[in-house]
């Protein structure tokens, strides 16, 4: 048996967690299995300062710096497919057939993009978003395209056609949902956002899906929409959600179900076997139910957990989530469990006056938070609030207080 900690997945969560592992003083060997072609890197500038080409060197999405794990002794191996796990063998089989032991085992292996059942789905021009070499060959042909189609109107769309416009070219949006940004819960928001991407000169497309993809053959010439709109597109970014990545894994092993299920020590069904970041369902232990959450911060803070307690850490998990987005210039924090679903949202504010702040609703609690324009100290006080889930009729209490007026100058 060895003591070796193998984590299967190159991203955030597996290098947040080799770093806090040896801060902590953390020992045995670690091993990353990434079937990347680059060191972890951060996936949030993808879609913003990186695409608009504000950050030339892609190693400055790096987590860390490509030599740190040589120097921590993590070793590093890249390009490798896991293929399967033997959780009673305490073994990892790769695509090539080599079979790597492990005394602990981190499922951290992500998300993959999901696709659009048409076909000319590998037309070139036409990507997904995800990885480091997704972002790169979008950036380059968005140096020639003038034209751009997005798909998907959440996080990774309205992010990705944001940039695409500050680069000048013009972009059309098509969301099959009637409103932009539905994650955030508020159509009153969403409404903002629209009004925010019609000014900046986006074309939206809302309530609409894709019909058919038009091309000379061989390369993304447009498409055309349910409703029979028309694109022309020669760049294509297609951002309509992720699935857990589990395919290498037997459900008969472990215990799957939107990803890997886990306990409130991200422990999985299976012995000397844990799960963090994307592919972890876990029980939230402030909101009392099952999630998983697909944002920088979860993976980062759940790998830095676990990297501690593998060390030898007692501390429970007790974090509030946050996650943020950047739209133009408007950067928006959302806090809590909104992923639920929310009654309703009860916003003070707005985008064009510069401040925003708003508290979630669901089954008479105040559930979740969204702010823009903010302070820490307030995103701080935000957090604590969440903690107390307040009664859904004490939040227009919350909102009259002064730290979350909206600022008297307007949005430049």
């Amino acid at each position: 048996m060895t003591d070796t900690i193998v984590v299967v997945g190159g991203g955030l969560a597996a290098a947040s967690l080799a770093v806090s592992y040896r801060e902590a003083g953390g020992e045995e060997v670690v091993t990353i299995l990434s079937a990347d072609d680059r060191p972890p890197y951060n996936r949030p500038p993808l879609s913003k300062g990186f695409l608009r080409g504000e950050m030339e060197d892609e190693a400055d999405a790096y987590v860390q710096p490509a030599r740190f794990y040589d120097d921590n002794v993590i070793e590093l191996r890249l390009e490798t497919e896991v293929r399967a796990v033997d959780t009673g063998a305490h073994e990892i089989e790769l695509a090539g057939g080599e079979r790597v032991p492990y005394g602990t085992l981190v499922i951290a292996s992500g998300a993959t993009p999901r696709s659009l059942p048409l076909p000319g789905m590998d037309l070139v021009g036409l990507h997904t978003y995800r990885t480091l070499a997704d972002a790169t060959a979008v950036r380059e042909a968005a140096a020639e395209a003038r034209k751009a189609l997005v798909v998907g109107g959440s996080f990774i769309g309205s992010e990705v056609a944001a940039s695409l416009r500050m680069r000048g070219l013009e972009v059309a949006l098509v969301e099959m949902g009637e409103r932009l940004m539905p994650a955030l819960g508020s159509a009153e928001l969403s409404e903002q956002l629209a009004a925010l991407y019609r000014e900046q000169g986006v074309h939206l497309l809302l309530g609409d899906a894709l019909e058919e993809l038009h091309s000379n053959g061989r390369l993304l010439t447009g498409a055309r929409t349910a409703q029979g709109h028309e694109v022309e597109a020669y760049l294509g970014v297609v951002g309509v959600g992720v699935e857990p990545n589990v395919s290498f894994l037997d459900p008969e092993q472990l215990k799957l179900d939107n990803g890997v299920v886990v306990d409130e020590r991200f422990r999985s069904s299976a012995d000397d076997v844990y799960a963090i970041g994307d592919v972890a369902q876990f029980p939230d232990p402030v909101f009392g139910r099952p999630r998983r959450i697909e944002h920088w911060s979860n993976a980062n803070a759940q790998g830095s957990h676990l990297g501690r307690q593998l060390a030898g850490a007692r501390e429970p998990w007790d974090e509030i989530s946050v996650f943020f987005t950047q739209l133009f210039d408007v950067k928006l924090q959302v806090l809590g469990d909104v992923d639920g679903g929310v009654d309703d949202v009860l916003l003070l504010g707005s985008i064009d006056e510069g401040r925003l702040a708003g508290f979630h609703r669901r089954d008479g609690k105040v559930v979740g938070a969204v702010l823009h324009g903010q302070s820490a100290d307030v995103v701080e006080q935000a957090k604590t609030i969440l903690r107390e889930q307040p009664e859904a009729d004490d939040a227009e209490a919350l909102l009259a207080d002064p730290r979350f007026r909206p600022a008297t100058a307007a949005r430049g």
